[in-house]
């Protein structure tokens, strides 16, 4: 009998694991809809930031602008708290991604891009 109830718990843990390695890794809170990391390069950093907002209805441009907004706001706080400036930051260079879960109406995205010093 304690083999049985021990199966159920070992698919648990497994799915747990798993949903445990979605999405990038030690990100810090910013704000409520925003965490973020910071990965030092030779011209600047590289930021990663993940944005997420609870609608009815998919409003892809709405995230999209509010991901992008996020993610310059994080950058100018960063280089504010290191006492430096940055460049304009090209959004081309900026790989964002959406995804929507239709259940719990939350839309996620993800933002990863170059920051450099001025």
């Amino acid at each position: 009998m304690k083999a049985a109830l021990g199966i159920p718990w070992i698919g648990l843990a497994a799915f747990v694991l798993a949903l445990g390695g979605c999405g990038p890794r030690g990100l810090e809170p910013f704000d409520p809809s925003t965490n973020y990391r910071v990965d030092n390069t030779s011209s600047g950093f590289t930021l990663t930031i993940d944005y997420s907002r609870r609608s009815f209805l998919f409003e892809p441009a709405a995230v999209r602008e509010a991901c992008r907004n996020a993610f310059a706001s994080v950058a100018q706080a960063t280089a504010t708290k290191r006492g430096r400036k940055i460049q304009p930051i090209n959004e081309q260079q900026v790989d964002m991604r959406l995804q929507r879960n239709e259940v719990s109406n939350m839309t996620y995205c993800t933002a990863i891009g170059p920051v450099a010093w001025q």
